[in-house]
């Protein structure tokens, strides 16, 4: 794996050299982030409460291969965690892990405006409103392919449509676990200052039931079962979703009111899932600040735990609360941002669980 690093590196800095500096320029982008955090987290199972400092860093390569394709390739701190790629500074100054976080390409073929196709390791390619994550995590980057069509119908009225297909793990045998998606809706523009989204969503995972956890050995609040003397899921996962969002500006503010809901109709039991909020920005750029606030409920089956929210009650699902954050550009790509999660852990057997993140975070 260090070898591959050390390649894709080496790649990176001296691409520069192998081609004219006026094709590099035109066709390759580099760009990242970092951010730095204090983390303090309150559980009401444990005997004290965690402090912990974490990074993360994330560097990326784009380049335009031909003039409907492209290709992205980005390297980030962490281990094999699909839903982080933060790393906590720990282990007596070790080097920390860097992994290949994106893979991917883009084909937007000019004869079809606004369909796009990609394939490989890449963005969760499904909206969410105002970035919330009821059902994935912010950090999950999906492999497999996946389409998208967006297209204006007029000046007002915008469509949009994803799908995709992507392996969870493959097991050299027939019943191998994926994912099947599918999501549309629109977005309608009434005025320069008044917008609304709405869509749906359609989500079916294959081979889940019976089958042993998807990552760290793991169910993340799902339910299991014992199967002659081994855990395993107790139900397959096929999720309805709907989600929604109405915002507004009135000068240099901008207020939007989301909500999002979702069900999996394989389970009897602990199925859905529910989120709603509003936000308030003020400005771009430097001195731009916003202020937001949730509510949210998770039952233990309404999504794959592996894949939700990792901040959210500890990671997982089976459990309710609010997410409260604040944020302020100290400048145009630097911003002071805070967090605060006041959760309970199980909706049957409640145990309170609070965390603070507290982050300075740095675009490139």
């Amino acid at each position: 794996m260090k070898k591959i690093l050390i390649a894709t590196l080496a790649f990176v800095l001296t691409a520069p050299a192998l081609a004219g500096a006026a094709e590099w320029h035109e066709k390759i982008k580099l760009g990242g982030d970092f951010r730095h955090r204090y983390e303090m987290i309150q559980d009401e199972s444990k005997d004290a409460d965690r402090h912990r400092w974490r990074i993360r860093a994330r560097l990326g390569l784009t380049a335009a291969v031909a003039d409907e394709v492209k290709a992205q390739v980005q390297l980030a701190s962490g281990g094999d965690d699909p839903v982080s790629t933060n790393q906590t500074m720990s282990d007596a100054f070790s080097t920390k892990a860097l992994g290949l976080d994106l893979a991917y390409f883009t084909w937007s073929p000019k004869a079809f405006e606004g369909f796009s196709f990609t394939g490989g390791k890449m963005k969760q390619p499904f909206a969410a409103v105002q970035k919330t994550e009821l059902v994935w995590d912010g950090d999950l980057n999906p492999e497999g392919m996946a389409v998208s069509f967006e297209r204006g119908m007029n000046e007002t009225f915008d469509v949009f449509v994803n799908g995709g297909w992507f392996s969870i793990v493959e097991r050299s045998s027939s019943n191998d676990t994926w994912l099947a998606g599918g999501q549309a809706g629109f977005t309608v523009k009434a005025s320069e200052d008044l917008h609304l989204m709405a869509g749906g969503s359609y989500f079916s995972y294959e081979n889940i039931k019976g089958t042993g956890p998807l990552y760290d050995d793991s169910f993340f609040g799902n339910t299991s079962e014992d199967d002659g003397g081994e855990d395993v899921f107790a139900n397959d996962f096929r999720l309805f979703e709907v989600l929604g969002e109405i915002g507004m500006k009135i000068e240099k503010v901008a207020l939007t009111a989301y909500g999002s809901y979702v069900n999996n109709t394989e389970a009897d039991s602990l199925n859905t899932g529910y989120l709603f909020g509003a936000s308030v920005r003020h400005g771009k750029g430097k001195g731009a600040f916003s202020l937001y606030g949730n509510y949210r409920k998770v039952e233990a089956d309404a999504v794959i735990g592996a894949f939700a929210d990792s901040d959210f009650r500890g990671g997982g699902t089976d459990g309710s609360g609010v997410e409260l954050g604040v944020s302020y550009a100290l400048a145009d790509k630097v911003s002071l941002d805070g967090t605060y999660f006041i959760n309970r852990k199980g909706i049957e057997d409640e145990v309170d669980y609070n965390r603070l993140l507290l982050d300075i975070q740095l675009k490139f």
